[in-house]
């Protein structure tokens, strides 16, 4: 059976997140599978530590190769009052968008889970968020995908430069095409 938009989020979510043991067992068991029918070849599935090792090279907080942070890919701030040195940055964590998904969320009646403070533009919270929208057909799904989850092609820009390999280099591919469909549903919008 195919999964709903709302499973497809939350799917990409847990791959996008830290390895842990549940989701392992999952990709092990059916995963390989269900990403074979979605057209996506994982290839060896390496060992949890392996996988683990992987992620935290490419995405992990410390010194990663792609960071997975809205606001590192955004002009810091676009308030006028900001010095325009400052608010024309890119690299920092809680720009503008942080901010502002962070009051979506506190709208929604949300917390952010404590290893994501000061990242609440983490893309893993953010398709969790989407999947939301989408299970709850709330009408903010575009301009989610719009104002924040645009930066999901710069992440798989940054990981093709980066030569991903193995399961994330075909996740993160994964991520970009499913991207692409949302944005032509949504936005009624090619490529």
């Amino acid at each position: 059976m195919e999964p709903n938009r709302g499973e497809f989020y939350r799917i990409l979510a847990a791959a996008m997140s830290e390895p842990e043991q549940e989701f392992y067992r999952w990709l092990k068991k059916d995963g390989v599978e269900a990403f074979k029918q979605w057209g996506v070849n994982l290839g060896e599935i390496p060992t949890l530590p392996e996988l683990s090792q992987s992620y935290r090279e490419y995405f992990g907080l410390y010194a990663p190769r792609v960071s997975l942070i809205e606001s590192v890919y955004r002009k810091w701030s676009l308030d006028p009052e900001v010095d325009p040195v400052m608010a024309n940055s890119r690299g920092f964590l809680m720009s503008d968008h942080a901010l502002h998904v962070a009051a979506l969320y506190q709208k929604a009646g949300l917390s952010i889970p404590e290893e994501f403070q000061g990242m609440p533009d983490h893309l893993v919270l953010e398709l969790e968020f989407m999947a939301m929208l989408v299970e709850n057909n709330h009408p903010g799904q575009k301009d989610f995908l719009v104002d924040h989850l645009s930066f999901i092609e710069q992440v798989v820009e940054k990981s093709r430069e980066e030569n991903l390999q193995g399961v994330y280099r075909e996740v993160v591919e994964f991520l970009g095409k499913f991207y692409q469909e949302e944005k032509s549903l949504l936005l009624g919008k090619k490529g």
